[in-house]
């Protein structure tokens, strides 16, 4: 699991040449929409997003877990296509703070991602 609160989180993901561009430019289209809601002033390379409050990128199956540990706090999944391949943005929402959790088709078991698709 990668967690993305920084500009730099961001690069890192661009700098992964395994993920679809399409699928990166869409974290990052988030990141910088809650850049533009929450910052105070910050230049975007100083801004960082609250911990409890961020972007996560789903890279292995043992990623699963959080999922469990939060079933509660499920607010939505969507599904998308992009490039081919889907890609699922979830929705976690804890104490009235969103979290959001991006990952392409075929990390976690197919299983769970047929339940999440439903």
């Amino acid at each position: 699991m990668i967690k993305i609160q920084t500009m730099a989180d961001v690069h890192a993901l661009e700098a992964d040449e395994q993920l679809p561009s399409l699928y990166v430019e869409e974290i990052k289209n988030q990141f910088l929409i809650w850049y533009e809601a929450e910052n105070e002033g910050e230049s975007l390379d100083e801004f960082s997003l609250p911990s409890y409050s961020c972007i996560y990128h789903f890279d292995r199956e043992e990623d699963m877990q959080v999922l469990i540990d939060h079933m509660n706090a499920l607010e939505f999944v969507d599904v998308e296509k992009i490039e081919g391949q889907k890609y699922f943005r979830i929705g976690l929402m804890q104490d009235h703070q969103m979290s959001l959790i991006y990952f392409l088709e075929r990390t976690l078991p197919r299983k769970t991602e047929r339940w999440l698709e439903s």
